[in-house]
């Protein structure tokens, strides 16, 4: 550091040296500066801002951003600089200095400019710097109206046009519930046309409900057409009409492509216009969205656009808070017990062997009224988890290995997602499913009912003995790589 800063005293390298500077405090993250490295870093840094060479001006205000504090000093030098600056490519990299610097003298300042930047001309040459500029400035506290941003999903009751994303194999099931409802199955899921959206929510299986602007169902293959529609009048007045709350509406951009190289350049650029067209009515915030604007590839050279409410009230799985590596989907499970359903009971006592975070004990409580239900897991952490997620008086879960589980009564139903490893272990499942079948009659009566969720299809029919059968084959990929089986003694066939 000594030499670097000996560089920039004397004027040697000074761009250089500034840049090896940054990168020696970003290595160093973490690490405390001492007052007195402080002190010199932000000497050197201060003088270099009035630099004849701009990428010293810029190198420049990087250091300053990394070295941090908050003296008013060089929060005035930093502003200063900014206005003085006529080098367009460098003006973000001072506001991003000012980051987490006392800004109150000055923020009246630089929501005026702001207020320039949005009105001003702008040229295909200008645009990445001026957006890039607008994008620094939102982000200081007290310049846009973005901090008191809050805004709540009203439009239950509105006419809707919601693409339901459905697993392929669980559409008919989902569209069968919908009645007479205005619908159509496409390879997404099923679009469905309604004013009674609180009447398809309770249903358990669909994953994410993607709304469609009716009068913008497409947006054009590129970043700043794309996001003059997004910023336009048709989409301001469907969500206007669909939300209400004050001041700028926070969003992300989730862009489905299949030239992942592309994607974050075009997703940047596309927020960037998105925040300056729209005038401080929306600001990308990708890490506290209200809602999402799916851009997804279709024929030709357009892309779909969507929009995704966070908002939207979904009270389906409050119950898991907690999960574990290997958990079925909530949404899986609630398929396979309602697929399952005929073959269940009321009143039915209820084991899973391989219970993990309990999403299947949860799930079959939803479904009908049990006597009682026990999880099993060798896990003790997933155990500890499940516990969490399914509090009820008529439910146990229990630290132990499935095959050394003694209960003193059988069970009507045992409802499972079988362990399962990603690659390799064939063996060792192989001999898992064995074992498994050979301890079934110990706790399953001969009236019960076996549902099994399996990872291996092939092994789990391979696997079933001579005195069971397969009542159904529930599929839940279109390939088959996953499968359920409702399993019964063959006397009850």
């Amino acid at each position: 550091m000594k030499q670097y800063l000996e560089n920039i005293r004397d004027g040697r390298e000074v761009r250089e040296s500034l840049a090896a500077l940054c990168g020696l405090l970003r290595s160093s993250e973490g690490k405390k500066l001492s007052a007195e490295d402080t002190e010199a870093l932000l000497i050197c840094a201060r003088g270099s801002l009035s630099a004849e060479d701009p990428k010293v001006r810029k190198n420049a205000a990087k250091l300053i951003g990394l070295v941090g504090g908050d003296d008013a000093e060089t929060t005035d030098r930093l502003v200063a600089a900014y206005d003085a600056e006529t080098t367009l490519f460098v003006r973000s990299a001072y506001l991003e200095a000012l980051a987490g610097r006392n800004l109150d003298a000055h923020v009246e300042h630089l929501r005026e400019r702001l207020s320039e930047l949005r009105a001003s001309e702008v040229t295909e040459e200008n645009r990445k710097h001026i957006n890039e500029e607008v994008a620094s400035l939102m982000k200081l506290p007290g310049v846009s109206a973005s901090e008191s941003s809050s805004h709540r999903f009203t439009g239950y009751g509105a006419d809707n046009a919601i693409l339901f994303v459905v697993n392929p194999c669980y559409r008919e099931m989902f569209s069968d519930a919908l009645g007479g409802m205005r619908k159509k199955v496409v390879s997404g899921g099923v679009v469905v046309r309604t004013t009674k959206l609180t009447e398809i929510l309770p249903n358990r299986i669909w994953r994410e409900a993607v709304f469609r602007v009716p009068e913008v169902l497409t947006v054009a293959n590129d970043p700043y057409e794309a996001a003059s529609v997004l910023a336009g009048e048709a989409v301001g007045a469907y969500l206007s009409a669909r939300l209400s709350g004050e001041g700028a509406l926070r969003y992300r951009i989730d862009f489905r492509c299949r030239d992942e190289a592309a994607k974050n350049r075009f997703v940047k650029r596309v927020a960037q216009e998105t925040d300056r067209l729209s005038g401080g009515k929306l600001m990308n915030s990708p890490g506290d969205y209200e809602v999402t604007f799916r851009l997804s590839e279709s024929v030709g050279d357009v892309l779909r656009l969507g929009i995704l409410f966070a908002g939207l009230r979904d009270d389906r799985f409050t119950y898991r808070k907690e999960t574990v590596a290997g958990s079925i989907h909530p949404t899986d499970a609630a398929y396979v017990i309602a697929a399952a359903k005929p073959f269940l009971t009321d009143d039915a006592q209820v084991l899973d062997p391989f219970c993990g975070a309990g999403t299947m004990i949860a799930e079959r409580r939803k479904t009908g009224r049990i006597r009682s239900a026990f999880g099993v897991d060798s896990y003790g952490p997933a155990i500890d988890k499940a516990r969490i997620n399914v509090k009820a008086e008529n439910v146990w879960f229990v630290h132990r290995d499935f095959f050394d589980y003694r209960q003193d009564h059988k069970f009507d139903e045992i409802i499972t997602n079988m362990p399962f490893r990603e690659e390799g272990g064939t063996e060792e499942i192989a001999t898992l499913y064995r074992r498994f079948f050979r301890r079934l009659p110990e706790h399953l009566r001969e009236s019960g009912t076996l549902v099994m969720v399996s990872h291996d299809p092939k092994l789990a029919e391979a696997s079933v003995p001579a005195d069971m059968v397969i009542e159904r084959r529930i599929p839940m990929r279109e390939r088959g790589e996953i499968a359920a089986f409702v399993i019964r003694f063959r006397g009850l066939a």
